[in-house]
């Protein structure tokens, strides 16, 4: 065997050795960067880590926020052109028979003379507050026209029509 070595150049060997590494590597170096680099055609699941999901329940938790505010704000834009309407005063016209019922603070003024009268409900205390005269008009008294009248609260008190009238009303009320 020493003699085949001995026949064999060195040179020879050195070439050959390497060649065979060289086709080595060819062929390892594929199957190394395919096990190193993720597929996303795999059938197997994906897996994430922690942070990955707190970041998404993060922003989720933000996008339901913005989503409430969003509901918020419109609701206090209704609120606020409620508000603005019931700061105002209104013209409506009371049939024959027809009872305006003031909520708090609501503000009337009769426009038709000796068709109106003050209603007070039996739950209510007092009467309604003429703001003119400095009195309360009692259940069924005659409102003269032109009279700023008051309904401090919401118990019952307000005005009923004995004929049609124009009234002019700032706050809320219910008609019945």
């Amino acid at each position: 065997m020493r003699g085949l070595f001995k026949r064999i150049k060195k040179e020879y060997v050195i070439i050959t050795l390497i060649l065979i590494g060289a086709f080595a590597l060819l062929h390892i170096a594929p199957a190394v960067m395919a096990a190193a680099t993720p597929t996303s055609t795999s059938s197997s699941p994906v897996l994430y880590d922690k942070t990955y999901i707190d970041a998404l329940e993060t922003e989720l938790k933000t996008l339901i926020q913005t989503n409430d505010a969003q509901k918020k704000v419109v609701e206090l834009e209704k609120e606020l052109a409620d508000l603005k309407a019931s700061m105002t005063f209104k013209i409506i016209k009371l049939q024959t028979g027809q009872t305006l019922v003031g909520g708090d603070s609501c503000e009337i003024i009769v426009r038709t003379k000796n068709k109106v009268v003050a209603y007070v409900s039996s739950t209510a205390t007092g009467g309604v507050s003429n703001l003119i005269s400095g009195r309360d008009i009692k259940n069924g008294e005659i409102i003269p026209d032109n009279q700023l009248l008051l309904v401090p609260k919401a118990d019952g008190r307000g005005i009923k029509a004995n004929a049609p009238a124009d009234i002019m009303i700032k706050g809320t009320y219910t008609i019945k």
